[in-house]
């Protein structure tokens, strides 16, 4: 499939879309980061027969029509879009129909996937707690990296030329800072590596004070743990500049402020406290639901 490179082929880009508006923003994020990375882009988009089905019972034969007309429209528009956006950037683009769930869809190609990106239906206050069945599908169950792009998330070429990862020492965060480390090297940016504390008790009393031995204790463990995590994660790149950051305050809301001058945040699935298996730590989860750009989930997979 697509460009190769020697006798390897090379591990596409995979993009779920619907056809509708929630999905834009993952979509021509994709296909940017395919053409930065020589990669090619495969836009997978799987309609449910009964789905169909279950919104024509009542409709009559003309209301079935009009359903099959409409998603048959969907899609001839979805082609033109990918073939557009193909000749624009200069990729090999193609469209893949497919029947059935699309979490599914997608979780079919992780074995040959660099990425798969999934878009999410974040519309209103009410929606912004829950994420998308396919983008919380895709990622709470992918053994590939995994990008989710909210739709509000402005898509264009590498603003900030920096990206940042959370780091908490898990076995899931460093998987995630080794991610980190090879994505930025992968697309030239520089990497913010950023661990977050808030109540931390001391000798019985919650730690305020920044010019007390306590605080500036705390601070210089976490600046340690930074350093190791970050020295392992640079090994096969230390050619990637890091910058690392101890700061006091909610874990999301934290990484959200610092988010906002991102190309990219990297999370792990999961972190410390949370419970085990293929479920998404509830962190990850507040972080893709609101980051304002594009969040790759280091499943703890193959990179």
């Amino acid at each position: 499939m697509g460009v190769t490179e020697g006798s390897r082929t090379r591990r596409p880009v995979v993009v779920g879309a619907d056809g509708g508006r929630t999905d834009g923003s993952a979509v021509r994020w994709s296909a940017r980061h395919a053409q930065r990375t020589g990669r090619p882009l495969v836009v997978v988009h799987a309609s449910e027969p009964e789905a169909l089905a279950a919104q024509a019972v009542g409709a009559g034969a003309t209301g079935i029509t009009a359903l099959l007309d409409a998603e048959k429209e969907r899609t001839d528009e979805l082609a033109v879009q990918v073939e557009a956006l193909g000749a624009e950037l200069g990729i090999d683009a193609r469209l893949e129909l497919r029947h059935g769930s699309p979490v599914r869809a997608l979780l079919e190609h992780q074995d040959e996937a660099v990425l798969l990106v999934v878009g999410t239906g974040r519309k209103s206050a009410l929606r912004e707690w829950v994420l998308g069945t396919t983008s919380l599908g895709v990622s709470a169950h992918a053994h590939c990296p995994v990008v989710v792009v909210n739709p509000e998330v402005e898509v264009g070429g590498l603003i900030n030329e920096r990206i940042g990862v959370a780091v908490d020492g898990s076995v899931d965060s460093r998987a995630a800072a080794a991610l980190a480390v090879a994505y930025a090297a992968a697309i030239g940016t520089s990497l913010v590596a950023v661990n977050t504390w808030y109540l931390e008790v001391v000798g019985g009393y919650v730690v305020t004070e920044p010019d007390s031995p306590e605080w500036q204790r705390i601070e210089a463990e976490r600046t340690a743990m930074l350093q190791e995590v970050m020295a392992e994660a640079t090994r096969r790149h230390p050619e990637v500049d890091v910058e690392l950051v101890v700061r006091r305050g909610p874990t999301v809301s934290t990484v959200l402020d610092l988010a906002a001058a991102w190309d990219v945040v990297v999370v792990g699935s999961r972190g410390l406290g949370s419970v085990q298996g293929r479920l998404l730590g509830s962190v990850s989860q507040r972080l893709m639901r609101l980051s304002p750009c594009p969040v790759l989930v280091a499943t703890g997979a193959r990179r």
